[in-house]
């Protein structure tokens, strides 16, 4: 068993009654395709959308156990949809908090400051790992 797939057994991603149901947002179709095709390996079900609107609206009409979000997007940045879902979880308790990782290039202190002010869980610079967004992935689920 390789690194990856140790990982990702410790995210709880495979096994379990159910594939995670991860939403992916970003707007850029590389990048969207090196995160899936490293979550699919682990078994995950990922729900891609291409801006922070889309990733508002289909959070509220989904069933999400992890959000992996893009800091920079047209139409809504990544801070902003953020935002935009906090204050969804907050207007339905009952629907617990779902843990959110940003993805960015911007690696600055600052902007680690400012996803994590914005109701992120974790900051992750990219270019994006197998390894450092499945560590990533663990750490905020506590695996």
């Amino acid at each position: 068993m390789g690194r990856s797939a140790d990982i990702g057994a410790a995210t709880g991603i495979a096994g379990g009654a159910r594939p995670m149901r991860i939403l992916l947002v970003d707007d850029h179709p590389g990048h969207q395709r090196v995160v899936q095709l490293i979550l699919e390996t682990q078994g995950a079900e990922v729900i891609t959308v291409n801006n922070g609107a889309e990733a508002v609206a289909a959070f509220d009409a989904g069933d999400f156990d992890l959000v992996l979000m893009d800091m920079q997007m047209p139409v809504m940045d990544g801070l902003s949809a953020t935002r935009a879902i906090r204050a969804q979880e907050q207007a339905a308790p009952e629907r617990g908090r779902t843990p959110v990782v940003m993805l960015s290039a911007n690696a600055m202190a600052r902007h680690r400051e400012e996803a994590l002010e914005a109701g992120a869980d974790l900051h992750l610079p990219k270019p994006i790992t197998a390894a450092t967004l499945l560590a990533g992935i663990a750490a905020v689920l506590g695996g």
